[in-house]
């Protein structure tokens, strides 16, 4: 009876004491757990365009630090995968919590970069480490190859199988390894860009690992850098060129509701609505925000609303919106990306501070993501001009702001004859801005307030409705003091000033009286 007792009691403090598993969640849910920004590398541009990615796959991302992480957060976001992103490899941070719980989860893992852990490198396969090598990046599915460039770090290679994501040959062996591995619930990445043939075949990998299918599609071409004070002659050459080759485009372009009577702005609209006649697609390009307070999000639907309201008198139906990628992890910004069904997520800014008012770790897609990478990076890729994506793509490229980068503009076409293209303006699918008056299109129709209009038709649209009371931010309520107080100052300068300037003309006066009586 003892021993049973004991034996007992020994099970139960086993069954304690085991790992329990962290089951994986049935939603699209994904944690990205990266170890440093790496600034100095440029390290937070690869955590923006993974996250870009992963929502144009509509993906739920949530990023979280390694020094962050809580032990149970795997647990408790209900993911159905998680993301090891090592951006900055000589840190060797580490985070026994994550550790333990990454073990333990049964989703689907990827890690990305190096440092892969003794765990890791079983669950993946037998691989070789290699350093100080040139690669050349080649996608057998495409016929397409690209010589990346020269890396001492030290990365696992692994065979190449059925399940791998592209090829890299060794340039001094010509040895082929497999540039993504899956097995099973474990994938691997030795580095991610989401630019060139390492962005494609990073992306496919993401697709094929958690969507577990890659639907190839053709980008869209999107200009941008489109403003009001645009050269618009230009502006016009260059939609006229595109049309007269053929192929469909898109215009991410900057809206204002101020001064619409003036020639000028009636002027840049008009440039815009014969664009979209003759089959552009328009993106309303929000504005940038250098310092958001309380009623950003109140500010930032009035001026949507009015822009769409003036854009619409003149003919001019956007049809989605664009923005940098951090205004995904905004609350206040990311309220204006789920007015629209379908997004365009540009890269971060480098001009001013990405200041958010309510900083989230966590962004649910709309219907649609498209992610925006620069086209001219994609010169480097020799073989097939003929690319497709796993996920909705959107080459970008400036306007043209001279002769000579009108003449390079029209250079990056031709380079790109056999290039097929997604045109967004015949896409049949139904997607929605909403505003005070909601605008959709499918198939190059549009509806304003659920009317037919027809691109170009002036329509009148209810522009806002009456202004809510703003609250001025910490540093324009600081300038404000600032300014209150030097006007005080002025005026009591200003009042001993005059007392000095009587009291001085009086002792003026008085010397010239004379003192005494008069003979």
């Amino acid at each position: 009876m003892k021993r049973l007792v004991y034996w007992l009691f020994v099970a139960v403090v086993l069954m304690f004491c085991r790992t329990t598993p962290v089951q994986a969640a049935a939603s699209n849910r994904v944690l990205l757990v990266y170890d440093s920004e790496n600034r100095k590398e440029n390290g937070e541009q690869t955590i923006d365009s993974l996250s870009r990615t992963l929502a144009s796959l509509n993906i739920t991302v949530t990023e979280e630090k390694f020094s962050t992480y809580r032990a149970g957060e795997l647990a408790r976001g209900h993911f159905r995968g998680v993301i090891t992103l090592v951006n900055w490899h000589q840190s060797r941070l580490t985070n026994p919590h994550f550790e333990k719980d990454r073990a333990a989860f049964t989703g689907k893992k990827l890690h990305i970069g190096q440092n892969l852990t003794a765990a890791e490198m079983q669950a993946l396969g037998t691989a070789v480490t290699l350093t100080h090598q040139q690669y050349t990046l080649v996608d057998p599915a495409q016929n397409s190859q690209q010589l990346i460039p020269f890396t001492s770090d030290q990365w696992p290679m692994f065979s190449v199988d059925k399940n791998s994501v592209g090829e890299l040959v060794q340039q001094s062996t010509g040895k082929h390894y497999a540039f993504g591995t899956i097995n099973g619930h474990q994938a691997y990445l030795p580095a991610y860009r989401d630019t060139g043939l390492m962005g494609l075949l990073g992306t496919r990998l993401l697709a094929q690992f958690f969507i577990g299918q890659v639907t190839a599609q053709p980008p869209v071409l999107v200009l941008t850098g489109i403003t009001p004070v645009s050269d618009l002659k230009l502006l016009k050459q260059t939609t006229r060129y595109l049309h007269a080759q053929g192929v469909p485009y898109a215009l991410s372009a900057t809206m204002t509701a101020v001064n619409p009577q003036l020639p000028e702005h009636a002027a840049y609209l008009r440039t815009l609505a014969q664009a979209q006649v003759a089959g552009a697609f328009i993106f309303l390009q929000v504005p940038e925000v250098y310092d958001p307070s309380a009623q950003t999000a109140t500010i930032l639907q009035q001026q949507l609303n009015a822009q769409l309201a003036t854009a619409a008198q003149q003919g001019v139906f956007p049809g989605a919106i664009s923005a940098p990628g951090y205004w995904m992890f905004d609350q206040l910004f990311s309220q204006s990306l789920h007015q629209a069904d379908q997004n365009l997520l540009l890269a971060n800014p480098t001009n001013y501070a990405l200041n958010r008012y309510a900083p989230t770790n966590g962004y649910t897609p709309s219907r649609r993501t498209l992610i925006a990478t620069p086209w001219t990076n994609f010169n480097a890729v020799s073989g097939s001009r003929q690319l497709t994506f796993a996920t909705p793509t959107a080459w970008t490229i400036n306007l043209p702001t001279s002769k000579k980068t009108l003449q390079a503009f029209r250079q990056q076409v031709r380079q790109w004859t056999d290039q097929s293209w997604w045109s967004l303006s015949a896409d049949p699918a139904v997607m929605t801005v909403r505003a005070s008056q909601a605008i959709t299109v499918s198939a190059g129709q549009y509806t304003v307030a659920g009317r037919a209009v027809n691109v170009g038709e002036h329509v009148q649209v209810k522009k806002t409705a009456a202004k809510a009371p703003q609250t001025a931010s910490q540093v324009n309520a600081f300038t404000r003091f600032q300014g209150n107080i030097l006007l005080i100052f002025i005026i009591v300068a200003l009042v001993i000033l005059t007392i000095f300037l009587l009291y001085g003309r009086h002792i003026y006066r008085n010397q010239f009286r004379r003192k005494g009586r008069k003979p």
